[in-house]
């Protein structure tokens, strides 16, 4: 299958879905975090909101430098 047909047919997101995926795990990581118990769930949500922020904010300035509208 070529790239287009796979985009027609949603196997692949565009950049403003995976942004908005990215965002609302984070803040779904967020909203849990205050309800775990052990160090090491607490360890691991904190690296999986590192992680989805990091996604989030990288594919914001990709969208920014293939719109054109690089500020840096």
């Amino acid at each position: 299958m070529n790239g287009k047909i796979k985009q027609q047919i949603g196997l692949i997101q565009s950049v403003p879905q995976c942004i908005k995926d990215a965002e609302g795990t984070a803040e779904k990581i967020k909203e849990q975090y205050p309800r775990l118990r052990s160090r090491d769930s607490k360890r691991g949500a904190k690296k999986s909101l590192e992680f989805f922020e990091a996604v989030a904010y990288h594919l914001k300035r990709l969208q920014q430098l293939e719109s054109g509208g690089a500020t840096e």
